[in-house]
């Protein structure tokens, strides 16, 4: 089963990026657009986000927007995976950071954030992995927890930031693929129902 997923994923990404036509030769419309929206993208949520605020969390949204846009039906980029590993990884990354860390004290301060790190990465994965909520970019945001020093207010950008980097992705995905209208690829991904 795992096998044939990867051999599907394979196959999906070749099909992004090379033409039918020719196997061996770029489709620029397949690069530029999903390269321009991921761009556009995080342009929009590092500006309502306040990226000069939490500028850190944006970088595990960079990897999440590659995900959407260039392998749309990857298990990685579903809704549900997205929606749950962010929540898991800002609680798990605020834990290790202000509950694990203070008793982490070897001589070497580089060593303590490096053990937190990787303890706050650790326990996201165990929890995308154990609740099926699999988005391998969540587990850096949880790291960013441990480099920054963490507030509440974080967890819940975190959050609302995978929210709209997801809602964004989907509208512009069904405007530039399906080539729905703005209303309509809204009503589209919202689940509003169709426009008369």
């Amino acid at each position: 089963m795992e096998e044939e997923n990867q051999l599907n994923l394979r196959e999906e990404y070749s099909s992004i990026i090379n033409s039918p036509q020719d196997k061996g030769r770029l489709n620029p419309r397949h690069v530029f657009f999903p390269a321009i929206l991921a761009g556009l993208s995080i342009s929009v949520i590092a500006y309502f986000w306040d990226i000069t605020q939490y500028g850190i969390l944006f970088a595990s949204f960079g990897s999440s927007a590659f995900i959407l846009y260039v392998t749309p039906n990857a298990k990685q980029a579903q809704l549900r995976n997205i929606l749950g590993a962010y929540p898991l990884a800002g609680f798990f990354g605020y834990l290790s950071a202000t509950y694990i860390m203070p008793y982490i004290n070897f001589a070497d301060i580089t060593f303590d954030y490096a053990v937190t790190g990787g303890i706050a990465v650790m326990l996201t994965t165990l929890a995308m992995l154990t609740t099926r909520f699999e988005h391998g970019p969540a587990a850096g945001a949880a790291l960013a927890f441990v480099i920054k020093e963490p507030d509440v207010i974080a967890v819940f950008l975190l959050i609302g930031g995978g929210i709209t980097l997801l809602i964004i992705a989907r509208i512009l995905t069904f405007m530039v693929k399906e080539e729905y209208e703005l209303e309509q690829a809204i009503r589209h991904t919202l689940h509003l129902g169709e426009t008369k």
